[in-house]
């Protein structure tokens, strides 16, 4: 079993709300996703990704619109988000409550990340989801309204209607594809090789309308306590998840360096993880694959480089692995991903 994949409840509430406004009853939708909807949740009350699949699930099946995940995302407003939301509003340039947010992510989910890769004249924002079945619909709703989420913040922070030059999903087209070429500007590509915006570099440093530098600090301030607070309470499997993607840029993704570096032994390490109904090999292995996909996709580093980055002995073992993981061989792999 992989380590918890999860996400602040806070989502999901938000996503119940603009279900509710569809005509769904909110009450059946709470009780799946295992939260009081009487009760506010804590930015760092944390659902398994799992309940919020189950919750996406649900819905598109309810309402049957394949255009509700991007309409959802367009309703749900970044101070949603709370106080991860208000340190992005406070923020100079959209760049930096980029860059800020990124520090505390792991208040907004675990499992699943965004990353900024220039391009030339162009930015590729790429996301990375929560592990999950892309035949399910749950799962691709849950993406298209993270990628969506992401670029209606873009155009909220800065008050201006922005436009995508590009916008890819890993997953078959839905039915209807209508609202989302009305959010991003262009029609998206589905069945591709990464989730990703592409969007104009200049984009980062454009202005953020509600900039104020002492309310900046002071939400930074108050991330950085949450963070703190909440990677002290964190699962082992999900601290170990950590210390490996830390690892994984040529560092030591061994049990041994690992349990050293959270200050236990590797026996108590495996018996911790035991009980959480997860293995260190089973954790590392999926960190490989997750970052194997990533160096392969930015297409200027070799196989041999990534099986080197990510801990293998040999090319071999490497090859073997990857073509266990997707079905495919590396070179293949960037071959799609760049478009060559």
């Amino acid at each position: 079993m992989a380590a918890a994949a999860t996400i602040t409840g806070l989502v999901p509430r938000a996503v119940i709300r603009d279900a509710a406004t569809e005509g769904l009853n909110p009450a059946p939708l709470f009780a799946l996703i295992g939260l009081d909807q009487h009760i506010d949740a804590a930015s760092d009350q944390h659902v398994d990704v799992e309940r919020y699949y189950a919750l996406w699930d649900r819905i598109m099946s309810d309402l049957g619109d394949p255009g509700f995940p991007v309409r959802a995302a367009i309703a749900s407003g970044i101070e949603d988000n709370e106080v991860f939301g208000f340190l992005a509003m406070s923020c100079q340039t959209l760049g930096e409550a980029f860059a800020k947010t990124a520090r505390y992510r792991e208040l907004y989910n675990i499992g699943a990340r965004w990353e900024v890769e220039p391009d030339g004249a162009t930015l590729r924002l790429l996301f990375y989801p929560w592990p999950g079945d892309m035949a399910r619909s749950g799962v691709r709703a849950a993406v298209e309204y993270a990628v969506a989420h992401m670029f209606r913040t873009g155009n909220q922070l800065t008050g201006k209607s922005l436009q995508a030059i590009a916008v890819r999903f890993v997953h078959a087209a839905p039915a209807r594809t209508t609202a989302h070429a009305e959010l991003f500007g262009v029609t998206p590509v589905f069945a591709a090789q990464q989730n990703e915006l592409i969007i104009d570099a200049g984009i980062l440093g454009l202005p953020i309308t509600s900039f104020n530098s002492k309310l900046r600090d002071y939400f930074e301030q108050q991330c950085m306590e949450l963070a703190g607070r909440f990677k002290i309470d964190a699962p082992l499997a999900v601290r170990v998840q950590r210390e490996l993607m830390t690892a994984m840029d040529g560092g030591e993704p061994s049990m041994d360096a690992i349990s050293k570096r959270l200050g236990m032994s590797g026996r108590s390490l495996q018996r911790r993880l035991a009980e959480e109904d997860t293995r260190f090999d089973a954790l590392l292995d999926d960190v490989r694959h997750e970052f194997a996909k990533r160096y392969l996709a930015k297409g200027n580093v070799s196989a041999s480089e990534v099986a080197f980055l990510i801990g293998f002995q040999s090319p071999t073992a490497f090859f073997r692995a990857f073509k266990r993981w997707t079905g495919d061989t590396p070179g293949n792999y960037q071959r799609l991903a760049s478009g060559s």
